[in-house]
């Protein structure tokens, strides 16, 4: 895992069962929810780090649908290194994106996992996709839904984010009973790597 100084990190997910080991191994000073959806975790968000102001870098622990024509498969574990927010209904000309002032938002990916173009959209896509619905969703592989809204807050108070999403699904029309079926392990699993790596962090962490 990447080097950090745990005073100065925040360790967040959408739900508490996305960060309920992280905050039991007593490790991190800095544990909290943020919330479901762009919306909710970038609220909550923006209100921890008013009231935080060490917070230099936050990690993001979270899931993700792959969309099918990645191949990525599900079980695996991927690090966004860009997240953005694109809407199937405006893909599809059934509605109009209103357009952010920022298209996209950097991260720092763990080049351990496969780095991955995360879309972060403000609902679940449950249309089959098999392939691209236009040109915009070829650079993306996955979708979270909180990234965007904790990334743009990020770089409003000059914060790295990092990412680590287990693939629960394959975006589409089974994508919401897949993600009930297998987030519960996937995510155990993936809180257990970070602490057993976590032993192995450098002696002097980056401030």
């Amino acid at each position: 895992m990447l080097p950090f100084n745990p005073d100065q990190t925040l360790v967040t997910g959408a739900f508490e069962g996305e960060i309920n080991i992280l905050r039991a191994s007593g490790k991190f000073p800095h544990v909290e929810v943020m919330g479901i959806g762009n919306l909710e975790a970038a609220v909550n968000l923006s209100d921890y780090l008013f009231r935080n102001k060490e917070i230099r870098h936050i990690v993001f622990f979270g899931s993700c649908g792959a969309y099918e024509w990645t191949g990525i498969p599900i079980k695996s574990v991927v690090s966004p290194n860009l997240v953005y927010t694109k809407e199937l209904a405006h893909s599809l000309k059934i509605a109009k994106q209103i357009p952010e002032a920022q298209e996209f938002y950097g991260m720092i990916a763990d080049n351990r996992f496969r780095t991955v173009r995360c879309n972060a959209p403000t609902t679940i896509t449950l249309a089959e996709l098999k392939t691209p619905p236009d040109a915009s969703f070829l650079r993306l592989e996955v979708e979270n839904l909180e990234l965007f809204g904790i990334t743009k807050v990020a770089a409003k108070f000059s914060l790295s984010v990092t990412a680590y999403l287990a693939v629960t699904n394959i975006v589409g029309p089974n994508g919401s009973t897949d993600w009930a079926k297998n987030w519960k392990e996937l995510s155990h699993s993936l809180q257990n790597q970070f602490l057993e790596k976590l032993v192995n962090f450098p002696s002097e962490l980056i401030s």
